[in-house]
C-alpha cells in the first residue's frame, strides 16, 4: 500500500463534501447490493456510490492523476459508508491498481477502519485528505462502522483499468 497524506487541499477537499451533501437528497446514488454478494455477506449497513459533479472530477483528476500507475482509463466514485456497513476482504483484482482518497476525519472507535493484508494484518483509520493506494492486489477490507458513529464515512473510490 502506498499512502499519501494531505494529496488534496482542504478546499477541495470541502468542495467535494459540499457535492456529496448537494446528492444526499437526490437520486444520484447506488448501493452496496449492486457489489458481489461476497464483499457484504453478513454486513447489514449500506454503502451508498454516486459519480463526482463534472467539476469536482476535473479538479481531482487533475490533482491526483499523476500519482496513479499507468492506465487506460480511470473510474472515480464517491462512497457513503452509513452505520453498520463495510467491505469484506478481497481485493481488486480486476483493475490494475484501486485507491481511496479519505474525505472526512474518523475516530477509530467509530469502526470503519481499513485493513489489509501483505507481511501481516495492518490497520489505518481514516484521516481526511490521505489517499491509499493498492497496486499490488493485496487483500484489504473496511471493518463495519459503528451504530454510534456521529455521521457517514466519505471517500472516493478510484479504479484503474
Amino acid at each position: 500500500m502506498i499512502l499519501v497524506e494531505n494529496a488534496l487541499p482542504d478546499d477541495l477537499l470541502n468542495l467535494c463534501n459540499e457535492d456529496i451533501d448537494a446528492k444526499l437528497d437526490k437520486r444520484a446514488w447506488s448501493s452496496n447490493l449492486v457489489w458481489h454478494d461476497s464483499l457484504y455477506d453478513g454486513i447489514v449497513g449500506s454503502c451508498f456510490s454516486a459519480d463526482l459533479d463534472p467539476k469536482c472530477s476535473l479538479l481531482v483528476r487533475s490533482k491526483l492523476r499523476d500519482l496513479f500507475p499507468q492506465c487506460k482509463k480511470i473510474h472515480w466514485y464517491y462512497h457513503y459508508w452509513t452505520k453498520l456497513s463495510g467491505i469484506n476482504w478481497h481485493n481488486d483484482y480486476t483493475y490494475r491498481f484501486g485507491a481511496t482518497l479519505y474525505l472526512n476525519d474518523w475516530e477509530k472507535e467509530w469502526g470503519g477502519l481499513f485493513l489489509w493484508e501483505d507481511d501481516g494484518l495492518h490497520c489505518l483509520c481514516p484521516k481526511k485528505g490521505m489517499l491509499v493506494i493498492n497496486t499490488e492486489n493485496q487483500l484489504h477490507s473496511v471493518s463495519t462502522i459503528s451504530n454510534s458513529a456521529p455521521y457517514a464515512r466519505r471517500s472516493i473510490q478510484i479504479f484503474g483499468e
